[in-house]
């Protein structure tokens, strides 16, 4: 479990990286998490609002500890399905236990390849466990729960198009970024998730059926142009918008069920507001 001293300091690091080393699918991901917080329960969605621009903010933190160098960190962001040691979809060849996935191929292929399930299963347990600390008055409890919040919704953002490398930027971030006041995303309720396991290896088994069809719109918008320009995005998202639409939709309410999902199976505590401190007067001799 990383802390929070540490998480400021990683936070402050990467601020001094260039911007273009977080244009991957940031802008998105602060999108997801803000239409998230709309869709919290009544019982919980006060701490939320409370805390709503430093968990849209810290969103992308695991990506800034990829950049600045964590070196556990990047396979946490993708699971490659489609690789030869997993088999034809849909990759029952994969053990979804991570025990048996390593005992079949080894820790080193499978990291290779990609933990993603296996690190958001390690996130939900740590913001369901920061939960049930607010029944038990722990200090932190309130800033560790913005940052594991934050951190899985990241990783639940990262199962959508897993698999779908070549494109992984045009379609979430460019696409995004250029479209966005054009685009009508609806997310559905939130349901509580049982089986976190079973949850992101389901949202990624189901993105990576996408590909075929995001890969082709890709082709036809490119055309014989050799440049991504105005007329490719146009073409590209004219061809592609409902499956952008639909992918946006499923992250936000992946996101808000996983969030509300920990706070269940904690028992449903009291997330209690902190309250502010009073100003200190200066005492004059």
């Amino acid at each position: 479990m990383r802390k929070v001293t540490l998480i400021t300091i990683v936070v402050i690091a990467a601020s001094l990286v260039p911007g273009s080393a977080f244009a991957w699918g940031a802008v998105a991901h602060r999108y997801i998490m803000r239409r998230a917080i709309d869709l919290m329960p009544p019982e919980i969605k006060p701490f939320f609002e409370r805390n709503r621009d430093e968990l849209v903010l810290r969103v992308n933190d695991p990506d800034l500890w990829r950049v600045v160098g964590f070196e556990e960190e990047p396979p946490n962001h993708q699971i490659d399905f489609g690789v030869d040691d997993y088999g034809p979809f849909p990759f029952v060849a994969l053990p979804r236990e991570y025990d048996a996935a390593v005992e079949k191929f080894g820790v080193a292929a499978v990291r290779r390849h990609g933990l993603l399930p296996w690190r958001t299963m390690e996130e939900f347990g740590n913001l369901r466990r920061i939960f049930q600390g607010f029944g038990r008055d722990q200090l932190y409890v309130g800033g560790n729960t913005v940052l594991f919040a934050s951190t899985l919704a990241h990783y639940i953002h990262d199962g959508q198009l897993s698999g779908q490398n070549g494109l992984h930027s045009r379609f979430e971030s460019e696409l995004f970024e250029r479209f966005e006041s054009r685009l009508t995303i609806n997310p559905a309720p939130v349901r509580l998730v049982n089986n976190t396991r079973d949850f992101i290896f389901d949202i990624a088994l189901s993105s990576f059926q996408l590909v075929p069809q995001i890969l082709e719109a890709d082709r036809r918008a490119i055309g014989a142009k050799d440049a991504y320009d105005d007329e490719y995005f146009e073409k590209f998202f004219t061809d592609i918008r409902p499956v952008l639409e639909r992918q946006l939709a499923g992250a936000i309410t992946a996101t808000a069920s996983a969030i509300v999902s920990a706070w269940t199976q904690a028992g449903k505590p009291e997330l209690k507001l902190a309250v502010p401190r009073p100003v200190q007067k200066v005492k004059k001799p």
